[in-house]
């Protein structure tokens, strides 16, 4: 809608400077045409059918030339105009400012304004249009001298500088500047006028967010709150159950462990909904790494994904406790596994990075277009048909508490790679 209402703003002022230019023209244009005429008549007037008769016959020895001479001379003396010449009947000129060199011959103006100069031998008074004569523009005026019969015997020429055109094209210039300087000023406004749209925009697009974490924050507070006491339950149970053969032993351990962890997990969503600080135990995170694919080790042999696991450092020291860093595997491993419904390959690899430790996760799956890969950090976007959207969001968010960081990269039909980095805690 803004460059909408620019482009109509920059066409109505190209139009109104057009229309003043053509209205300011044809004015000019009718001022010097009515004096030129008026001077053209005036001296067709004053010709008398007998001097013209006289100057064809006798020439510069003619009274009638005389008489020609002094009223073109008089009349370009006083009106200012480049040239008079009297023009007979046969369009053979009889007298001309010019000099002598350009009488007894046929006008030029036949050819240079030779509509203008038909009209006058029918009777009626014209102006030619804008010609070049000797490399100077000029327009002619010309009035048809009458004999006694009412036959045209002869037409006045009046030739003068149309001074008008210079005017105008100054005015064009001044016109034309005046126009670029006012597009100039309507296209910093819409710039202006759009990026307070997209400010706007933003800003919604940040309130909305705020309102879904802020709803977020209190899901997580109710579903945190209502988990524990079910976790509870189960702990309590398995610790009866530990008490029965070896391998419900085993299991119910099992049971144990994973609601100890499960209930570290909601207590870690709790802190992040409620705004206060994550543990600041620290965590190992090529150690977290191991017991993440441990843990998956059936759930990757089941998909038929082959893993390939390359050497790195024996460990590396972190900021991020390591159940945290169990979420952050989780999540990522997780998702290459569904990404490879017909199985692939994963590979995981952990390196350090100067004061860093990287740990990369990359698949052969079907891979991310680039529109959602720059959605994947924003809260409840998800490609998945039962995804929550929040599990790469939360992963992200727990990265940044301790100064690290999530990188992703992904070409569709060729798979995705996935990078934590993590700063190392030095002793």
């Amino acid at each position: 809608m803004t460059v909408l209402l620019a482009a109509l703003a920059l066409l109505a002022t190209a139009g109104l400077s057009w229309f003043s230019y053509r209205s300011v023209s044809g004015a000019m244009a009718r001022e010097f045409e009515r004096r030129v005429e008026g001077q053209a008549q005036t001296a067709a007037a004053q010709v008398s059918p007998a001097d013209v008769a006289d100057a064809a016959h006798f020439g510069e020895e003619g009274s009638g030339y005389i008489a020609l001479q002094a009223l073109l001379e008089s009349l370009r003396s006083t009106s200012g105009t480049a040239n008079a010449s009297l023009l007979d009947s046969s369009r053979t000129t009889l007298y001309d400012g010019r000099g002598a060199d350009q009488e007894r011959v046929a006008s030029p103006l036949a050819t240079l304004a030779g509509g203008a100069l038909r009209e006058a031998y029918l009777g009626r008074p014209s102006v030619s249009p804008p010609f070049v004569r000797d490399g100077v523009g000029l327009r002619a005026a010309f009035a048809p001298v009458r004999g006694v019969s009412g036959r045209v015997v002869a037409v006045v020429a009046v030739e003068a500088r149309p001074e008008y055109l210079l005017a105008l094209a100054e005015l064009r210039h001044r016109l034309l500047l005046t126009t670029l300087v006012i597009g100039v000023v309507i296209l910093g406004l819409a710039a202006l006028v759009f990026q307070v749209v997209q400010s706007a925009m933003k800003l919604d697009r940040r309130l909305s967010r705020a309102e879904n974490l802020a709803a977020m924050g209190q899901l997580t507070a109710t579903l945190a709150h209502e988990i524990k006491n079910p976790l509870a339950i189960i702990r309590g149970s398995a610790q009866r159950l530990g008490k029965l053969e070896p391998e419900a032993r085993r299991m119910a351990e099992f049971v144990i462990e994973e609601s100890d962890r499960l209930a570290q997990t909601v207590s870690r969503y709790l802190r992040f909904a409620r705004g206060e600080p994550s543990s600041t135990e620290g965590g190992d995170a090529v150690h977290a790494l191991q017991a993440t694919l441990d843990l998956l080790e059936g759930e990757i042999r089941d998909r038929a994904v082959t893993l390939r696991r390359s050497e790195g450092p024996a460990s590396a020291p972190v900021a991020l406790d390591d159940e945290s860093l169990k979420q952050v595997y989780l999540n990522l491993i997780l998702n290459a596994l569904e990404s490879m419904a017909q199985g692939g390959r994963l590979e995981v690899a952990a390196a350090e990075r100067r004061d860093s430790i990287e740990v990369t996760i990359a698949d052969t799956g079907t891979g991310i277009s680039t529109e959602h890969l720059r959605q994947l950090a924003k809260p409840f976007f998800t490609t998945k048909a039962q995804g929550s959207g929040l599990g790469l969001f939360l992963s992200r968010r727990l990265l940044e508490s301790v100064a690290g960081r999530l990188e992703i990269e992904s070409v569709v039909g060729r798979g995705t790679s996935c990078r934590v980095r993590l700063p190392i805690r030095r002793a």
